[in-house]
C-alpha cells in the first residue's frame, strides 16, 4: 500500500504534461500522463493478440485512428488561440508556433489514415 501511495504523490501536473522518453511516442504518448493509461491498455491488446492477432490489430487500428483524430482535433483548434504553448518543434526552431501547429495536425490526419487503413485491411481480409 505503501509504494502505491507513494507512486500516487509524484504525480503531479509537473509530472504529468513532461515530455516523455523518445520511444514512447512510438505508442502515442504525447505527455508523459498519457502513459498512466496508454501503457495498461497496450498491455491488455497484447493479451487479446494471444488469442486472435487479427482481433488485436484491430484494436491498436481503432485506437491509432481516435487517437491521432483527437489529436488532430487539439492541434486544429490550437491554431485559433494564442500561439503561447510551443510543442517539441522536431529541430525546426526557424518556423513559428502556428506552423509547428499544422505539422501535428498533418501527422494526426495521417494516422487517423494509417489507423483506418489497418482496420479495413484486417476487416477485409
Amino acid at each position: 500500500m505503501q509504494i502505491l501511495h507513494r507512486f500516487r504523490s509524484t504525480i503531479t501536473n509537473t509530472w504529468f504534461f513532461q515530455a516523455p522518453k523518445p520511444y514512447m511516442r512510438y505508442l502515442l504518448v504525447f505527455v508523459q500522463g498519457d502513459s498512466l493509461v496508454i501503457i495498461p491498455f497496450f498491455f491488455l491488446v497484447l493479451l487479446f493478440g494471444f488469442f486472435s492477432i487479427d482481433f488485436m490489430l484491430v484494436l491498436v487500428g481503432l485506437f491509432v485512428t481516435v487517437r491521432s483524430f483527437g489529436e488532430m482535433l487539439f492541434w486544429m483548434l490550437q491554431q485559433f488561440g494564442p500561439h503561447s504553448y510551443r510543442p517539441y518543434d522536431f529541430g525546426l526552431s526557424k518556423l513559428d508556433n502556428n506552423a509547428i501547429y499544422i505539422l501535428y495536425q498533418l501527422l494526426g490526419l495521417s494516422g487517423t489514415v494509417l489507423g483506418a487503413a489497418l482496420v479495413i485491411l484486417v476487416l477485409y481480409f
